[in-house]
């Protein structure tokens, strides 16, 4: 199964020196915005919160071939559920440039992201899903992939962490901006559908389920 790029983890791997700068530089913006009375949403304590923990769930995804199902599901379900919040209390501002926000994740980088998750949940990769807009046009659910999804939330979460890298203000406000606005449009409703399905496998698998797997699996 092939991994991803030494750089590509890398960044991420190094992206934890600029949270330290975001922490110090927040302290000194509030004092500036309180005079100018303002405040400066690329420093605020939400976008500092949900950058940590966008930065922790590219990491921990980046790493997903070092766990089993087990471990896998198990975090999932609780750095899912911290980003869903994280992501709820980013601010409602204007983009500042009309200019599109640059993609980092390559099609091969999302496609490995992907397929290493597949390998890993196996026969429990599949799931039915309700809340799509091809329901409008059926009765009966679609067959969602837990993989596909999870790639699809680091695909947007990814470009925000990288964004973030870059270190220009500008550009850090309007990539809040636009994940917030994927958040409400696309990833947020994903994240919410893949977390019934992993709630399912942690807590809803069957003892045949069990007992063919093993007892360290789902």
């Amino acid at each position: 199964m092939p991994q991803l790029k030494r750089e590509d983890t890398k960044k991420t791997n190094t992206f934890y020196p600029l949270l330290r700068y975001f922490f110090v530089t927040s302290q000194q913006n509030k004092n500036t915005n309180k005079m100018n009375g303002r405040e400066d949403i690329v420093f605020s304590r939400n976008t500092v919160e949900f950058v940590t923990v966008a930065a922790e769930f590219c990491a921990y995804i980046e790493r997903s071939n070092e766990h089993d199902r087990k471990d896998f599901v198990d975090t999932l379900l609780k750095l899912l559920p911290l980003l869903y919040i994280k992501a709820q209390m980013l601010p409602d501002e204007e983009k500042i440039s009309d200019d599109e926000q640059q993609d980092f994740v390559s099609e091969d980088s999302y496609e490995i992201v992907r397929m290493t998750i597949f390998d890993l949940l196996a026969d429990k990769d599949s799931y039915l899903d309700v809340f799509v807009s091809d329901m409008k046009y059926s009765g009966t659910p679609v067959t969602k992939s837990i993989s596909e999804d999870i790639a699809d939330i680091y695909q947007d979460i990814k470009n925000f962490v990288s964004l973030f890298q870059i270190g220009i203000n500008e550009t850090m406000h309007d990539a809040i901006i636009e994940c917030n606005e994927h958040f409400r449009q696309y990833w947020g409703q994903t994240l919410v559908n893949t977390m019934r399905a992993l709630h399912d496998i942690r807590y809803n698998t069957t003892l045949d389920d069990e007992e063919e797997e093993g007892n360290d699996a789902f």
